[in-house]
Order: C-alpha cells, then sequence, then structure tokens
C-alpha cells in the first residue's frame, strides 16, 4: 500500500484525507521523503476501522494519530485538530478535533511545514510555496507565539535552516533570541535528536553558527560557546579556539561521533593555556581535560554510553598523530580501539591537521595505507581469535578458574604483543616450557 492508496481508502469511506508536513514541503522541493503524514476529518477511532486490516499502532490518540503499518512503509494519520494551550513549552495539554484544514494548518510551526494537497490541489494559506523558493524558514503566524508555545521549534528552526540550506526569516530569530532561557523545559532527548540532524547536514559549521547567533549555544554547549575567540598565541595555528574547532568539523566525513569529537576535540584548551618564556601558548595535557568537559556535556544530553565512550577515545588520542605510525603501533590501536573508531580517529586527525598552518598528511595518510594492508591479513584482534580456547586448556588437565583465566590472558598478551605465534602447536609449546 502506498500513500496515494492510503488517502484514496479514507476518501472512498467519505472522510477527508491530505498529504501535510515534510513529505509534501519535500515533494515540492523535488526531495525524496521518508516519512509519510496525513490529515483527515476522520477521528482516531473512525482511522482504526479504515484500516482495520493492517497493523496500527495507536501513538497519541489523544493527539489523534494513529500510525498505519503496511509491510515496510509506515503512514501516520492525524486528525485534523487545533491546538489549546501550551503549558510545558512543548506540547498542548489538549487538542480539538475539527473539519477545518485551515485550522489544522494555522496550528503549525513554520510556513514550509504549513500546507495540505488533496485531490492535487495544494492548499498553501501562509505562503509556503513562496518561503521555499525563497529559502526562508518563517513563522505560521506570530513567531513570539510560535516559539512561546513550544519552545522545541528554536531547535528545529536551526535544523531546518542547516538541512535545507535556508536562512531564518529576522522576526523568527529575534523571538527565539528572546527566549531562548527556555530551552531548559525542553527535554535533554529532544534536543540532542535536533542537534544530531544539525551535525549530520551537509554544512554543520552553518548550524554551530547559528546556534552562536540565536544564543542557545552557551545552552547546549557551554564548552564550545567559551572557546570563541580563545586566541591560541601559537605559530601552528591561524583560527582561535572556537574557529578552528568548526574549521575540523567542516574538514570531517559525515559521521555524529567524529563530528561531536571535533567540536568538542579542543575545548580544554581554555583551562590548560599558557604562554611559555618565548610567548607561545601551550595546552599540556588538554586532550584528556576535553575529554572529560565532553563526557560530562554528553551524560547531561543524554548521549548513548557507546557513543560517549567513542568520542572520548577520538578527542584522548587526537594528539597521537604527532608520533610517527607504524605497522606495529596501528595494529595496537586497531586491538585497542577497532576499526570503526580507528577510522574516525584518522579522518579527525586529518580534519584537524587540515585546520592548522602545517598541513602536511604524510603521517595520518601513512597510517590510513597500513591500516589498509592490515585489514588482508589474518590478525588477532581479541582472545576469540586466538588458536586455543578455555576448553583446549581443560583438556590438557587445566581446571576451570582464575589460573585458567590468567593463563589465557598471558597468551593473548604475548601473541597480541607478536611474542608468540597465534598457532596452535607454539601455544601448548609456551605452555609446557612455563613448567
Amino acid at each position: 500500500m502506498n500513500k496515494e492508496s492510503v488517502l484514496e481508502r479514507l476518501e472512498e469511506a467519505g472522510f477527508k484525507a491530505y498529504l501535510v508536513g515534510g513529505c509534501l514541503r519535500d515533494e515540492i522541493m523535488g526531495n525524496i521523503s521518508s516519512d509519510v503524514d496525513i490529515a483527515t476529518s476522520a477521528r482516531p477511532d473512525d482511522v482504526k476501522e479504515v484500516f482495520k486490516d493492517f497493523t496500527l499502532v495507536d501513538i497519541g490518540k489523544k493527539f489523534g494519530t494513529i500510525k498505519v503499518i503496511s509491510g515496510a512503509e509506515e503512514y501516520e494519520i492525524t486528525t485534523l485538530r487545533s491546538d489549546s494551550i501550551y503549558l510545558d513549552k512543548r506540547r498542548p495539554i489538549g487538542v480539538s478535533f475539527t473539519d477545518d484544514i485551515y485550522e489544522d494548518l494555522a496550528r503549525r510551526d513554520f510556513t514550509i511545514n504549513a500546507m495540505a494537497k488533496r485531490g492535487g490541489e495544494i492548499i498553501d494559506p501562509f505562503g509556503g510555496r513562496a518561503d521555499i523558493k525563497n529559502k526562508i524558514i518563517r513563522a505560521v503566524g506570530d513567531p513570539k507565539q510560535r516559539i512561546e508555545e513550544d519552545y522545541l521549534r528554536a531547535l528545529r528552526a536551526v535544523r531546518f535552516a542547516t538541512c535545507l540550506d535556508f536562512t531564518i526569516e529576522e522576526s523568527l530569530k529575534q523571538a527565539i533570541k528572546e527566549k531562548q532561557g527556555n530551552i531548559e523545559f525542553i527535554s535533554k532527548e529532544r534536543i540532542t535528536s535536533e542537534i544530531n540532524k544539525i551535525l549530520l547536514a551537509d554544512n554543520p559549521v552553518y548550524g554551530i553558527r547559528l546556534l552562536e547567533e540565536l544564543d542557545l549555544l552557551d545552552k547546549i554547549f557551554p564548552e564550545v560557546a567559551r572557546t570563541i575567540g580563545f586566541d591560541q598565541h601559537s605559530p601552528h595555528h591561524y583560527l582561535d579556539v572556537y574557529e578552528h574547532s568548526l574549521e575540523v568539523l567542516k574538514n570531517t566525513e559525515k559521521d555524529l561521533i567524529t563530528r561531536l569529537a571535533a567540536i568538542f576535540h579542543d575545548v580544554g584548551k581554555v583551562d590548560c593555556f599558557f604562554l611559555d618564556e618565548k610567548g607561545k601558548g601551550r595546552f599540556f595535557g588538554h586532550q584528556d581535560l576535553s575529554a572529560d568537559l565532553a563526557i560530562n556535556r554528553l551524560r547531561a544530553l543524554k548521549y548513548s554510553k557507546k557513543t560517549i565512550e567513542s568520542v572520548e577515545i577520538l578527542i584522548r588520542r587526537h594528539m597521537d598523530a604527532a608520533n610517527t605510525y607504524t605497522e606495529k603501533s596501528i595494529k595496537r590501536l586497531l586491538r585497542r580501539l577497532g576499526k570503526e573508531d580507528l577510522l574516525r580517529l584518522l579522518d579527525l586527525q586529518k580534519a584537524d591537521k587540515l585546520a592548522t598552518v602545517h598541513k602536511d598528511l604524510a603521517n595520518i595518510n601513512k597510517a590510513q595505507e597500513l591500516l589498509k594492508n592490515l585489514e588482508k591479513e589474518d590478525l588477532v584482534l581479541k582472545r576469540s581469535d586466538l588458536a586455543i580456547n578455555g576448553k583446549d586448556l581443560i583438556k590438557l588437565g587445566y581446571k576451570e578458574g582464575r589460573a585458567l583465566g590468567d593463563l589465557l590472558k598471558l597468551i593473548e598478551e604475548n601473541v597480541l604483543e607478536e611474542k608468540l605465534p597465534n598457532n596452535k602447536t607454539e601455544i601448548l609449546k609456551f605452555i609446557r616450557e612455563m613448567g
């Protein structure tokens, strides 16, 4: 079942059905949309009856939304509505259902999202198509009211502007700035969701600069905000810490962990900074302090443990490229970090180097080539890769317990350090010689 058949089924049942929101915006812009939102005059129970032969998920019957699942496709169908007052800066305390599409569109956030399509006709009461053409994010109605109702809209405005390469209309900007303190009412998970989309845009730097301009950056990433204008006094740098970090961000691949590490990798420099006897800036240990600051901030923003651990690794090791990479050092990093995080680390280091005076990438290119060659080998990266295991040792007469674990650890360390071949015969010989 496609979206057209969903709309037809509602219409045939005697209800009005409209394509709305982001999918219509994307259709007008010629972009592919993964989400399909449909608005209808049908009430939630009517929707359930019309689609009773499909899998249904009640994701907000109170607010009129039923999800219809057809194979791999999902359709969110929402009853036309008008909102009551907002008490928590995020969502209305209740809704009133309506049959008026114009009333429904009037409650939406931005003009580019306040359009509907029915039977080939586009309903656009607030000039959404014109704003798409002019690449503008504009509030529906009074921008102060729209932002006061739901402060997540402030971040949504930044996200849409960043992802679509639009500008934010001036009165909307002003409304966001005036109400920037309300960000504290928004759940950390929702903030994180918007920030992730901004960071994964084609031009994430634009998004960060918008957050700065709208006085939101110091509310979300205060550690990054305080690096603005911080002079490094270094012959290796031509940018202050903030501008350097944005340049690094610009140079990274489109990966959330790498980009989070990019904007946090030098935040500790503010506290580590001192001038040496020659007047040059020094930042000893900044990578560890930067990692600690990043951990605390990302925890506060409810990022996953795995994401935080990977970001920490990248920040703590981003200075490793100061030493010449060898096959042995790359093997060690591959074992400790895993392939995915090692590739991220090299990407971060390359992006970092390109944002300095000396843009010599030879050492990092060498590391990438070494890694590529190592991938062709049968490497031992963890204990399960050993040619011998606990069951083999038990057959030799060893008993389960701490001693067995210690022996396996010793074997693993010797194999990983290449002091012992990963060969069963050689490992058994090693065990016998230990006595």
